[in-house]
């Protein structure tokens, strides 16, 4: 379980959210500021925190190979919570699916390939963007934290850095994290790199969200609804969805993959059902997942690792809660400008 830690001083900008803006509510951009000790990092809670640059000029290595600041900003992904989708493309056709593949169904793939979204998407972006507007600031200061050891524990496999944020919000500090579980705008979604203290805060939050029936807990949906291709990426200031985004909805990690299924049929690129595609999982890379009692008391490395597929039936019947898996998080590494593994702070 890491027992460091690293921090970035940065600022927020409210606009991104929508309406204003296209981020939703659990991936979101964060402007470094250019201070000398903006990135600190300590090995453990008696030691004091030490500048670190070991960020500069680096890359990460994984699903993407990419700077993980880019022109002073880095992309966050809020650890510990998934919020239902708010624009989710359908995933390019890998190079085995493109192989021998008519260019009629490239092309019908092609035309159903949009931003989809979940019911709630935006009702919970919204919900983000009113919360933080409270402050009475356009750009608000914020703490970005996680709890590491190495540096190739800080992002994850497209580059993002998997953390919390803090903001001061009405002379108050909100871990929006935290706030988005509580207020029942996210579930709880947890991944093997998460420490169990992280893991148990929120499930305390999110069995109250659950009990008061909050907006993802009253909708959630027991089985796969039919994928709806007329719900897309409202457009910018387009407010009048919100009036009719309720209805059944499913963890959105398992709405990527029913999105990516649900295109790939429609155009007739897969013959393949549900329940197959996904237990084969992306490229053939099923996801790993733990089921939670078994993590917390066995940890990564003793726990037995599971197929997603396993905690659905027939493609349709879902059989686990949001809260009780853990997933596992795709690997990655960060390396600097000699192309060599950066492997301390």
């Amino acid at each position: 379980m890491p027992v460091g830690l690293l921090e970035v001083e940065g600022t927020i900008e409210v606009s991104q959210f929508w309406p204003e803006g296209r981020s939703d509510a659990d991936t979101t951009k964060v402007v470094v500021n250019v201070a000398p000790d903006a990135i600190r990092f300590r090995k453990n809670d008696t030691s004091p925190f030490q500048p670190t640059h070991v960020f500069d000029n680096a890359k990460v290595k994984g699903r993407t190979n990419t700077a993980p600041i880019k022109n002073g900003k880095l992309t966050v992904r809020l650890q510990g919570i998934d919020a239902p989708e708010l624009h989710y493309q359908p995933s390019p056709l890998s190079p085995a699916e493109k192989k021998g593949l008519a260019d009629a169904k490239r092309q019908a793939y092609h035309e159903v390939t949009h931003p989809y979204r979940q019911f709630l998407g935006a009702t919970s972006s919204k919900a983000l963007h009113d919360f933080l507007s409270r402050a009475g600031e356009a750009t608000l200061a914020c703490r970005v934290f996680t709890h590491v050891d190495a540096p190739n524990e800080v992002f994850d496999t497209y580059g993002r850095l998997v953390g919390d944020i803090e903001v001061a919000v009405t002379n108050k500090t909100v871990d929006i994290n935290h706030w988005l579980v509580e207020q029942g705008f996210a579930y709880p979604t947890f991944y093997s790199s998460m420490n169990d203290d992280e893991i148990k805060a929120f499930l305390v939050l999110a069995k109250a969200a659950r009990t008061k029936k909050l907006p993802v807990w009253k909708h959630l949906a027991k089985t796969v609804p039919a994928f709806d291709f007329d719900l897309r990426e409202p457009k910018k200031n387009e407010t009048d969805v919100l009036a009719t985004d309720k209805g059944p909805v499913i963890l959105p990690k398992l709405y990527r993959r029913q999105t990516n299924w649900s295109a790939r049929k429609k155009a007739k690129v897969t013959s393949q059902t549900f329940q197959k595609f996904l237990g084969e999982g992306s490229g053939g890379k099923p996801d790993t997942c733990y089921e939670i009692d078994d993590f917390l008391t066995n940890g990564v490395h003793s726990a037995t690792p599971r197929n997603f597929a396993e905690f659905v039936e027939g493609g349709k019947t879902i059989k686990f809660q949001p809260e009780g898996l853990v997933f596992g998080e795709a690997p990655s590494s960060l390396v600097g400008a000699d192309n060599k593994s950066i492997l301390h702070f």
